[in-house]
């Protein structure tokens, strides 16, 4: 039985993912540094967790993984836990160990618009790692997904809207333009596993979206009208969008941020989409918020 290891795999996307590994004949080893955070995956049968504590642990811990799975991310940055630390320097010793160890294959989930050049630190960092993989994995079948956007039941973007829009009477969307092409978590999921073994995709990036695009302020007015809500939406200026953004990042709890906004500046969207490389079929957004309001 071939062994997976997974950094990342107790997110939203990861979840998804770990789940549905286990209905294939895999054993799983999910390195997490907070075991609680993981603890609605326990039920998943083959399924090892491992406590990150050092280099030397997780090389340790490595040996003998046949395939190694890479989804770790963050969106804001806090005290000690920078985009550079989490994004590049981490995945530079991942990819360093994989090497030594010999193991065959290395997938990492990046994102879409990662590049040096690009306006935000969380893209730059992005484009790091990409870099690190291609160095220290040169030998080895490695495969990039940049997906935008990624929705599903427990994701933290159109959830959160939509519970913002459920009590709220009045919203303000800050940066209304921005664009988008949202990708469904299962298809994005169904693209990775059938992937493991497809020789096709060694050494190849890819650029994950969805069926459509949307602007932000599109996607407040589509989960508006799929719960059914007269919700008074209000598009903000760009100096306005940025000087709230400034007094939201007071806050305690990280909503969005100015690095935010910088990559918001840029289309999350595809001109190609390698998507349709794996499937010939998208869930769209829309489609999606149409069952999710049903279910309720």
């Amino acid at each position: 039985m071939r062994i997976i290891s997974i950094f990342g795999g107790s997110g939203f996307i990861g979840s998804e993912l770990v789940s549905e590994l286990a209905k294939n004949e895999f054993e799983i080893r999910l390195f997490t540094r907070n075991k609680i955070k993981a603890n609605h995956l326990k039920i998943i049968p083959r399924l090892k967790f491992i406590q990150l504590t050092d280099d030397l642990n997780i090389k340790e811990k490595l040996s003998g993984s046949d395939i190694i799975i890479d989804l770790v991310g963050i969106l804001h940055e806090k005290k000690g836990i920078s985009f550079e630390d989490i994004h590049s320097i981490r995945l530079k010793k991942i990819a360093r160990i994989a090497r030594e160890l010999g193991v065959k294959r290395f997938i990492h989930i990046g994102a879409l618009g990662a590049s040096m050049k690009a306006p935000s630190k969380y893209l730059q960092s992005k484009a790091k790692a990409e870099e690190h993989i291609k160095i220290e994995c040169s030998n080895l079948a490695w495969t990039i997904y940049k997906p935008s956007i990624v929705f599903g039941e427990n994701d933290k973007f159109i959830n959160l809207f939509h519970n913002l829009i459920s009590f709220l009477p009045v919203i303000a969307v800050i940066s209304p333009y921005a664009k988008f092409q949202p990708i469904w978590v299962n298809d994005l999921v169904e693209i990775i596993i059938a992937s493991i073994d497809d020789k096709k995709t060694y050494q190849q990036t890819y650029n994950l979206a969805g069926p459509n695009r949307y602007s932000f302020i599109d996607i407040i007015k589509l989960i508006n009208h799929h719960i059914n809500k007269r919700t008074f939406i209000i598009p903000l200026s760009k100096k306005i969008s940025y000087l709230l953004v400034w007094f939201m990042e007071l806050l305690p709890i990280n909503i969005i941020t100015r690095d935010n906004l910088k990559s918001m500046s840029l289309d999350n969207t595809v001109a190609i989409n390698d998507a349709y490389q794996f499937k010939s079929s998208l869930m769209d957004l829309s489609s999606y918020l149409s069952s999710k309001n049903k279910k309720i």
